[in-house]
């Protein structure tokens, strides 16, 4: 039976293209039948594993994008190394940080999320240290007292728990003095315990100067005494029996009131009579000794008249009555 040209098959009707037309076709068949495969392979591994090929090829990119990022900041952080060192991808500190270019068709290679390499991390800036709220530094510019001081922007500051006395007082300037010498001119350290201010709106600290309690040092050397705290209505300090038992150690400075100085005694009085050594025997008042002979005119008139006791070198007594210059 032979058939039309109208009735032959796709088969006969192929068979009857020339060589050069069968050659395209087929090779065009071949490839619409691998691009079948290929669409149809993809469809079934996405059905078996829903994160697919493609999240993971997305892993990838992205991790090779931080490395490169990574070499790159190190290069411009680290100037003082070898340029082998940053440049060379040999030398790379694991084979995870360096992923290859080729896609790898192993699932259980594959990490679902990148490991981040040691370099990719930016140093993080080191914290600065909390400053404690209730501690800082000043310097003292005038002391008030032996409790009381000013700072160098106006503040006063009355000491914790401390007791000094008052102007006027026994050893009033004596403390203040010493806290001259301890805080005056120099940084020190304030420390809040308890309440910030006192009824006239001085700061309550205690002030430490060169790791020194200035309170307890002028506890200790017998210029306060502790108060101010739990034991008299006011709230417990931390120092508070460190300084009680100074002060049960250490006796408070007391003043001594002085005895008034006695009147001096009078001098008394040389006898006129009295003869000396620089008086001549028998003579009343003092007559100067003989030689050189003294006449009754050499002597001033308180002497006159002259008792004549004994032997008259002078020849004062001359009618021998016992007197001499009778006459004036």
């Amino acid at each position: 039976m032979t058939s039309t040209p109208g009735k032959l098959s796709r088969w006969q009707r192929f068979k009857r293209w020339p060589l050069i037309l069968k050659i395209p076709a087929i090779g065009c068949s071949s490839l619409v039948l691998l691009f079948a495969a290929i669409i149809a392979l993809g469809t079934i591994i996405t059905l078996v594993d829903p994160d697919g090929t493609a999240e993971r090829a997305a892993d990838r990119e992205q991790q090779r994008t931080e490395v490169e990022t990574s070499s790159k900041a190190t290069a411009s952080e680290e100037p003082d190394e070898e340029p082998e060192e940053s440049e060379s991808p040999s030398e790379s500190p694991s084979p995870s940080e360096s992923p290859s270019d080729e896609p790898s068709d192993d699932p259980t290679t594959e990490s679902p999320t990148p490991t981040p390499s040691p370099t990719t991390e930016s140093p993080s800036p080191t914290p600065e240290p909390t400053q404690d709220s209730d501690t800082h530094t000043a310097v003292v510019t005038r002391v008030i007292d032996g409790d009381t001081v000013v700072l160098d922007n106006d503040d006063r500051v009355r000491l914790l728990g401390i007791d000094t006395p008052e102007t006027g007082e026994c050893h009033a300037d004596t403390a203040t003095q010493r806290m001259v010498e301890l805080v005056q001119g120099k940084t020190v350290t304030l420390v809040r315990d308890g309440d910030d201010t006192d009824r006239y709106d001085r700061l309550l600290r205690y002030i430490d100067v060169d790791g020194v309690d200035a309170g307890l040092t002028l506890i200790q050397e017998g210029l306060a005494i502790s108060r101010y705290d739990s034991r008299d209505g006011y709230g417990f300090h931390t120092r508070e029996p460190d300084y009680i038992a100074a002060d049960d150690a250490t006796a408070m400075r007391t003043c001594q009131t002085q005895a008034p100085e006695p009147e001096p005694e009078p001098e008394p009085e040389p006898a006129p009579e009295q003869p000396g050594a620089e008086c001549a025997e028998g003579y009343s008042p003092c007559i100067p000794p003989y030689p050189p002979d003294i006449n009754c005119g050499d002597l001033p008139a308180e002497s006159k008249p002259v008792r004549v006791t004994g032997s008259d070198p002078h020849g004062l007594d001359a009618d021998n009555d016992g007197w001499g210059c009778e006459s004036g």
